[in-house]
């Protein structure tokens, strides 16, 4: 729409500016004047459906092959008018090209470009053997001659052309942050554990990699919840996940920030206490299992169980790699 807004106002400033009249083919802007305005308000009234049938598959199968046909159509219209080889025409052809492709499927833009490429070919052989005439926007006065000595052409080429590429710029950045958002979400979901949103055992193993470059000593610990499979057994599934979900947030409201807290299997969770002594890490865990010990889980009313885990501890002052120091841990 924005497009076809310049358009128009391109066309109606030559109509009120006499002295550009000569290089203009003044019948041709007229009817064009019409015909880019009813493309307009066509393209304005598509905006509304495109909200309305949201959801709607036939209206998402259909609707992008109609919005993108018309403007290709009327885009194409406008760069036979103006010329098919000229600067702005080419510029509209390869920015309208990449941002399709970004914005809607390939099977929606392949078609109507190879349409295009045949158009452009039967136009430019047609041209060539002036069958028809090139650029019919302009005199041939203005076209014959070399035409980049003509201020008024060089002007209407960067008129046409800056707003394509400051339209096609912004839309690719809109679609680029949106793009580097997805991929850090991934990037976090895959370092996740969806249950009890603490860091999974990928993600954890990731941290334990980083730690031979830090030098520092740091304790592992392990824990595990004790007969939790009897609570599976017992009282479904539901009230597990639940107890997993409760032991999650009481690990992390009792270690620091920085340290890492991560389910490490069904109901084990690991835990790395960085730049720290082992009677230290005693006392966090000795904190932490009291805390698990003071959780009630609601069952039904007035029926609750608690829960018990067992811990272990190993720290990096013995030596060894991270994983056998993980490995005396569990």
């Amino acid at each position: 729409c924005t497009e076809h807004i310049l358009w128009l106002v391109w066309k109606i400033y030559i109509l009120k500016t006499p002295e550009l009249w000569q290089w203009i083919n003044l019948p041709i802007l007229k009817t064009q004047l019409i015909i880019n305005f009813c493309s307009l308000m066509l393209l304005l009234c598509l905006i509304i459906p495109c909200y309305l049938l949201v959801g709607k598959k036939w209206a998402e199968i259909s609707l992008p092959y109609l919005v993108v046909g018309l403007f290709t159509f009327t885009f194409f219209h406008e760069s036979y008018l103006i010329g098919l080889f000229s600067p702005a025409a080419f510029t509209g052809y390869i920015c309208i090209s990449a941002i399709s492709l970004l914005l809607f499927q390939r099977k929606i833009v392949y078609p109507l470009l190879l349409l295009s490429i045949i158009t452009f070919v039967i136009i430019g052989w047609l041209t060539l053997n002036a069958d028809l005439y090139y650029a019919p926007l302009f005199t041939t006065d203005l076209i014959y001659q070399y035409p980049f000595n003509s201020p008024f052409w060089v002007s209407t080429m960067g008129f046409f052309i800056v707003p394509i590429l400051i339209m096609s710029l912004l839309l690719s950045e809109v679609l680029l942050i949106q793009w580097r958002h997805r991929k850090s979400l991934i990037e976090k979901l895959s370092q996740i554990d969806p249950l009890t949103n603490l860091h999974n055992r990928r993600s954890f193993n990731e941290h334990l990699k980083r730690l031979p470059q830090t030098k520092k000593n740091y304790v592992i610990v392990i824990l595990d919840l004790d007969y939790f499979k009897n609570i599976n057994d017992q009282y479904g599934h539901r009230i597990g996940d639940e107890a997993l979900k409760q032991v999650a947030l009481v690990l992390k409201n009792n270690v620091r920030n920085a340290d890492i807290v991560a389910r490490f299997g069904g109901e084990e969770f690991i835990i790395l206490l960085e730049d720290m002594h082992l009677n230290q890490a005693i006392e966090i865990a000795e904190r932490c299992r009291n805390a698990i010990k003071n959780i009630k889980l609601l069952i039904k009313p007035n029926c609750t169980i608690r829960l018990t885990a067992s811990f272990g501890l190993a720290n990096s002052a013995a030596d060894c790699d991270t994983e056998q120091i993980t490995h005396r841990a569990d």
